[in-house]
């Protein structure tokens, strides 16, 4: 099943990966327990939903998205986009996933080009970067199904006011050794959704040196200085929830300065030659001619050669 913080793939990495329980066995406190599955419901419940989510913080080194819009209308029609920062440039890119039923789109900003493939069924059939807990919810996973092997404990932490409304905040100890972790999620008492994730981590004592080894990306910061980096990282979002959203939402319209990328397989698969569409060749006089195959161009260009 899916960790809970590997749904937000910056926390994941930063907090160093999965954590085992405390010694003597995790400390799950029922009402915990009860309030992330009635979260969990109530994502896989809607019907509609719009999500409007800007991010804060520091994530220890790692590309942090800076905001993101996800719309769904169920069965599968879906509009999520991711804007991020680019390395070395004060820019924005964003990642666009567009699904109107029938298929199923996927751009990139910073490359300039768009994919393109049949719609699965339902939500579970597409996968997002990025989209986090409340994604993994309503695609029909419980990201917390079997928590006890995946924090050292959780509670119930208190109520706050997330603007202006009540939320129940959950805690998760996600800490290892070698760094603290702590995880909460501020759950609106109106509808059980996440109106503010934030997650904390910091080092303990002096990590061992790390082997020196080559960086794959020039601008990601050094293992060992990665290591050392806190971490603080969190988000807000605002819900709309089971609004009537228009099929015009989800329609696809290719940017003007995007090309369709189809993988090697695809074009050198002999189906799209199979299935393609017959073609006739008319001449000045409006008359059907043969079309020409290599051995007619040689003996043109032969021709051609003669009467010079």
């Amino acid at each position: 099943m899916m960790e809970v913080l590997a749904a937000l793939a910056v926390v994941a990495a930063a907090s160093g990966g999965p954590t085992s329980g405390v010694q003597g066995g995790p400390r799950v406190q029922p009402e915990a327990r009860k309030l992330l599955a009635d979260m969990v419901k109530a994502y896989r419940s809607l019907r509609s939903v719009q999500l409007e989510t800007t991010y804060t913080g520091n994530p220890g080194g790692f590309t942090k998205p800076q905001r993101s819009t996800l719309t769904m209308r169920r069965p599968n029609r879906l509009l999520y986009e991711i804007w991020q920062g680019v390395p070395g440039v004060s820019a924005t890119s964003c990642m666009r996933y567009q699904c109107g039923g029938k298929m199923l789109f996927i751009y990139n900003e910073a490359e300039r080009y768009y994919t393109e493939e049949r719609a699965p069924r339902d939500l579970k059939g597409i996968r997002l970067s990025g989209a986090g807990i409340e994604y993994a919810a309503m695609s029909g996973t419980d990201p917390f199904a079997g928590i006890e092997k995946q924090v050292r404990s959780a509670r119930i932490e208190g109520m706050a006011e997330v603007e202006g409304a009540p939320a129940d905040v959950v805690l998760l100890d996600t800490g290892t050794d070698q760094r603290t972790g702590e995880a909460r999620f501020f759950i609106s008492r109106a509808d059980r959704l996440i109106r503010r994730f934030s997650f904390e981590s910091v080092p303990i004592g002096e990590p061992p040196k790390a082997p020196v080894r080559e960086r794959l990306n020039p601008d990601d910061p050094p293992e060992q200085e990665l290591r050392q980096l806190p971490v603080r990282f969190g988000y807000e979002t605002k819900v709309t929830v089971n609004a009537k959203i228009p099929d015009t939402v989800f329609a696809w319209t290719a940017p003007q300065d995007a090309l369709l990328f189809k993988p090697l397989e695809h074009m050198l698969s002999p189906d799209p030659i199979h299935h393609r569409s017959r073609y006739t060749i008319v001449g000045k006089d409006g008359k059907r001619q043969k079309p020409l195959t290599y051995s007619d161009l040689i003996k043109k260009a032969k021709e051609q050669k003669r009467k010079r």
